[in-house]
């Protein structure tokens, strides 16, 4: 009788674990105020955080991103531009496990303003990826790091692609992060 009873309260422990495991995750949709941000075809901005992601290593970081394919979608406007692009690369590195952020950037010279990614290494501090994919027939792999400081010039730097050049999209002129 004794063995049934600690059976069933194991099975009853690891059910509450797994619940509690998958409850681990919180929506959050990032704000200024009442006006909340949204993708290019009008949906609100869900941000899926992973309560139990951690930040990463930068070489983990690199391999995430290397093995993430948004990159390769194409930026279409008014359908799916770099807000989009880094909702998709933050949920699925929480997903990962890997702690990110969602980070709106303004330009003192364009108000469209840009988005991007941030992630908290253990050993090369905050760094910052933009995955933003190309404009149509342009193939290849969009991933760059880019160096996110107000004044300064937003010019992302190829990852893993040689030989190719961004061009600076303005001079940061405030910046957000949403984690």
């Amino acid at each position: 009788m004794k063995i049934k009873y600690l059976i069933c309260l194991s099975i009853i422990l690891v059910s509450l674990t797994v619940s509690a495991a998958s409850a681990s995750f919180v929506t959050v949709h990032p704000h200024v105020g009442n006006t909340y941000w949204v993708g290019a075809d009008g949906h609100k901005i869900s941000l899926i955080n992973n309560n139990s992601a951690t930040n990463p290593t930068y070489s983990q970081l690199i391999s995430f991103i290397k093995n993430d394919k948004i990159d390769e979608r194409t930026y279409k406007p008014g359908k799916f531009t770099c807000g989009d692009f880094a909702e998709i690369v933050h949920n699925n590195a929480e997903k990962a496990g890997i702690k990110a952020a969602w980070v709106t950037i303004d330009f003192k010279e364009d108000s469209r303003g840009h988005v991007c990614n941030a992630f908290k290494t253990t050993d090369k501090g905050l760094v910052y990826i933009d995955c933003t994919g190309s404009y149509p027939h342009k193939s290849g792999n969009w991933d760059s790091i880019v160096k996110v400081q107000v004044g300064k010039s937003y010019r992302p730097t190829a990852l893993f692609r040689s030989g190719f050049t961004y061009y600076s999209m303005g001079t940061v002129k405030t910046f957000g992060r949403y984690w």
